[in-house]
């Protein structure tokens, strides 16, 4: 989830400097590298190979728009970017692997062919992960995040 955040917040970064073709252009090379990463992941992993190849575009995407961008702009306080960005990527492996751990043990524990435990598991893996996500990004007293929670607690009345 954040190297899909990450690299949408880079694209309208580059069409606020006035750049679409950039983006644009990416996009066609990550449509080719998403179909190959699929081909090789899917026969490998199944349906979460989906997942790992659309995490591996991304991820790609990321990197390459950051390097970019770094070279027009002269330069990007790397430094002081470097834990965030650390700081979100590992709290967001983190989660993932919550959510899994409980979207496992539900598979272990209930009887999953039968969609209303389908639906409870998808919930309580989604939920846990959010969940850990959230306390972990709180931790890292990022602005940004603390203005969400401030927003949110705003609109819960709180």
């Amino acid at each position: 989830m954040f190297v899909y955040l990450g690299r949408d917040v880079l694209v309208r970064v580059f069409y606020g400097l006035g750049d679409g073709q950039t983006p644009f252009r990416l996009s066609v090379i990550n449509i080719i590298l998403n179909a190959v990463l699929d081909y090789f992941l899917i026969d490998a992993f199944g349906t979460p190979g989906i997942v790992f190849a659309t995490i591996g575009v991304n991820a790609f995407s990321m990197v390459v728009l950051l390097w970019l961008l770094n070279r027009r702009l002269n330069g990007l306080p790397w430094q002081e970017w470097m834990f965030p960005i650390l700081g979100l990527a590992v709290s967001s492996v983190i989660a993932g692997a919550a959510s899994w751990g409980v979207s496992w043990g539900c598979e272990q524990l209930l009887e999953t062919s039968i969609i209303w435990v389908q639906l409870l598991q998808l919930s309580l893996a989604g939920l846990l992960g959010l969940g850990v996500f959230g306390l972990l990004a709180t931790q890292l007293k990022l602005p940004e995040v603390d203005m969400f929670v401030a927003r949110v607690r705003q609109k819960l009345g709180r």
